[in-house]
């Protein structure tokens, strides 16, 4: 009798093993701890990066906390001190508070004299600081208004009110830099200016080497005494 290609129930293949109920019971098993822990494996992977956006964000350094910058930084000036409030007497929440320029040697005797016609020019009639103007101190123009000046040739100048001369100073002028130097005992005068004129009008800029208070001034001359009432 031959051999058959098939056992007798026509469903397995000659020469192969049916597995036994244990060894399949055991691959199950195997199979689903392979998934288990792949499964943990990959919720740890998500746990990670998590916690590591998390400690990015912590450990990012944050933006500096904006301070006000010291007054000569943020202006260029040390003429007025400004306080940050909150005050109706503010301008955009900053309380103006008065004071002096600092007081500062001015070179005069350092230049050559003027010029002829520099001192003709200057020493003509009076001069009105009629008005004044500086960004921190919108009442800088208070110390200036009631002044005028009275020039000499000889390099000498008169600080009057109302008639009355209240200070004597030396002043000098330097013409590479078109910069007039005034030397006094004033603290709002006292200082190098950067000058622009036109005729009998000059305006005088406090943005010098020297001179860092930013403020300006504006000089009218006239050739009659002015009225002092």
């Amino acid at each position: 009798m031959g051999v058959s290609g098939t056992s007798d129930s026509g469903s397995i293949p000659l020469g192969a093993t049916n597995p036994s109920p244990i060894s399949v019971v055991l691959a199950g098993d195997f199979f689903y701890k392979i998934m288990k822990f792949n499964v943990i494996l990959a919720l740890l992977v998500v746990a990670v990066g998590i916690l590591t956006c998390k400690n990015f964000q912590k450990t990012k350094s944050p933006e500096a906390a904006a301070t006000p910058a010291t007054e000569e930084n943020q202006y260029g000036f040390t003429s007025s001190h400004v306080i940050e409030s909150e005050r109706s007497d503010t301008i955009q929440g900053t309380l103006q508070v008065q004071k002096a320029p600092k007081m500062v040697q001015v070179p005069v005797d350092v230049l050559p004299p003027p010029t002829a016609s520099k001192k003709a020019y200057l020493s003509t009639g009076w001069w009105h600081l009629n008005m004044a103007f500086q960004p921190s101190d919108t009442t800088v123009h208070q110390h200036y208004q009631s002044k005028w000046l009275q020039f000499r040739e000889d390099q000498t100048f008169d600080i009057l009110i109302k008639g009355k001369v209240v200070d004597t100073g030396r002043w000098n002028y330097d013409s590479g830099r078109n910069e007039i130097l005034l030397s006094c005992k004033d603290p709002y005068i006292n200082n190098s200016w950067g000058v622009q004129d036109k005729g009998f009008v000059m305006i005088w800029k406090g943005n010098t080497s020297l001179n860092v208070t930013g403020i300006q001034v504006r000089v009218v001359g006239q050739r009659d005494t002015p009225n002092w009432n």
